[in-house]
């Protein structure tokens, strides 16, 4: 029975209280015989077989090192958690005394057969890491862990214990990805998320949030998206309950992007077309107004276009623009309220919308009636006229000529 460098074996010397000991096979001397690392990161010489009399139980690890059926988990001293450097520096411990077990016994200093496959397996293993595969409450997917030696797995998959940020243990889910491959993890992990579906429960789709988009990177690692781009990105939802009618976000958005890279852009295109007074207020409102919309845009990466918020504040930017196109120096604001989604007059006048709507068809069917008695005595008035002739006699010129 030949043991691979990296192998994991289960030993029991009969101790009380019970304690299973587990060992990280490093290179092959002869026989039976191994160096081995132990927990307390030593390197020897151990018989490693069920007839070494030492034992009272020997036992390979399971798949990816898992405690093997028959073992107790709560007795087995296994090794903690480690870095890649520390595994090697373990490893290069072992060689070191492999050699000179070798040569106490005068056989060939250069490792064997066995202990070079093993090596070379290991080596292979070395470019990956195991990180993080679910969500857990103050970590994140993706994060790198390092499980301990006979964690349970099931070839690139496992569990481990990870402590929330409310300091609770639990297993969670971790995988085992190269380093290059962790990125494109991770957005399948986010993409997997996003399609969770429950059997039961209030909320049973996950779904994508629409008020949102998707977070994205500059190259220097800081949050930033492209303003062009995220509004070609933008879909607008209808919702029945929405505050503000019509739902103009989305479209003017895409005004702003087809003529400037930036809201802010936009505004200082304005500016210089306005010809405001030099000091007018509207022109620093309508800057910290192009300024929110793109940091909701480029930064927090929110889709303006199904937001009431940013709804009423573009709202107000077209209201800026639009009381200052007649007259840049006096602006003129009629109708601001129709523009802002107000309900109520200023000065704290309640008048409900609906017997305002009520009162204007009134209105308009009265204007409609009242023109159309004005246009029937016009043409009654015009009929008597017609009817008694013309009493200063026929058009000059018009009449017989006598013989």
């Amino acid at each position: 029975m030949a043991l691979n460098t990296g192998t994991i074996v289960f030993v029991d010397y009969g101790e009380h209280p019970p304690c299973v000991h587990t060992r990280l096979v490093i290179e092959h001397i002869e026989n039976n015989d191994y160096i081995i690392g132990t927990p307390d990161m030593d390197c020897y010489c151990e018989t490693l077989h069920p007839t070494n009399p030492d034992y009272t139980g020997f036992h390979l690890a399971g798949p990816g090192g898992a405690v093997p059926v028959g073992v107790n988990a709560a007795h087995v001293y296994a090794f903690q958690p480690m870095s890649a450097q520390a595994y090697a520096n373990l490893l290069a411990q072992g060689q070191t005394e492999a050699g000179l077990e070798r040569a106490r016994r005068g056989l060939n200093v250069a490792a064997g057969p066995p202990a070079a496959a093993g090596g070379a397996a290991v080596g292979a293993q070395l470019g990956q890491v195991w990180v993080l595969a679910e969500m857990i409450e103050g970590h994140k997917v993706g994060e790198r862990v390092q499980p301990p030696m006979g964690h349970a797995n099931s070839g690139d998959w496992g569990l481990m214990d990870i402590t929330n940020k409310d300091n609770v243990t639990r297993p969670a889910l971790i995988h085992r990805v190269s380093e290059a491959d962790i990125p494109a993890f991770c957005d399948e992990r986010v993409r997997l998320a996003r399609l969770t579906e429950c059997l039961e429960g209030d909320d049973r789709i996950a779904g994508e949030d629409v008020r949102t988009l998707a977070v994205k990177y500059g190259m220097g690692g800081e949050r930033l998206r492209n303003f062009r781009e995220s509004i070609q990105e933008m879909v607008m939802v209808e919702f029945e309950d929405f505050p503000l009618q019509p739902q103009t976000a989305l479209e003017y958005c895409k005004a702003v992007a087809s003529i400037a890279e930036s809201a802010t852009a936009q505004h200082h295109m304005w500016l210089g077309g306005a010809r405001l007074a030099d000091g007018d207020r509207s022109a620093y409102e309508d800057e910290v107004l192009s300024r929110i919309i793109d940091l909701a845009i480029c930064y927090d990466g929110l889709n303006v276009a199904n937001l009431a918020s940013m709804e009423l504040v573009v709202r107000r930017r077209q209201l800026i623009a639009e009381a200052h196109s007649a007259s840049p120096g006096a602006p003129s604001y009629l109708g601001a309220e129709h523009f802002m989604g107000q309900t109520y007059k200023a000065g704290g006048g309640v008048v409900v919308p609906m017997l305002t709507d009520f009162v204007s068809r009134k209105m308009q069917a009265q204007s409609a009636i009242l023109k159309e008695k004005r246009k029937l005595a016009e043409a009654k008035s015009a009929a008597k006229g017609g009817a008694k002739g013309n009493p200063k006699g026929p058009p000059k010129g018009g009449g017989a000529q006598s013989s």
